[in-house]
């Protein structure tokens, strides 16, 4: 169970990775003027949305594995 739990951890933890990189080139392709604002606001809200969705599992899989 433990190591169901571990290795759901570590997918969490790369798709929270993942995630970060995306909101970081959303940023950089905005400031260049790749995306218009209203667009970029969309997509940084859907990202942010999902970041804290993945770090809310990942806090329950932290609790479930004794590392809260």
């Amino acid at each position: 169970m433990y190591d169901e739990i571990g290795e759901m951890a570590k997918s969490l933890e790369r798709r929270r990775d993942q995630l970060l990189k995306e909101l970081k080139k959303l940023d950089e392709e905005y400031k260049k003027g790749k995306i218009d604002k209203e667009s970029y606001e969309v997509k940084r809200k859907e990202i942010e949305r999902t970041i804290v969705e993945v770090m809310d599992r990942l806090a329950q899989m932290r609790f479930l594995m004794g590392q809260a």
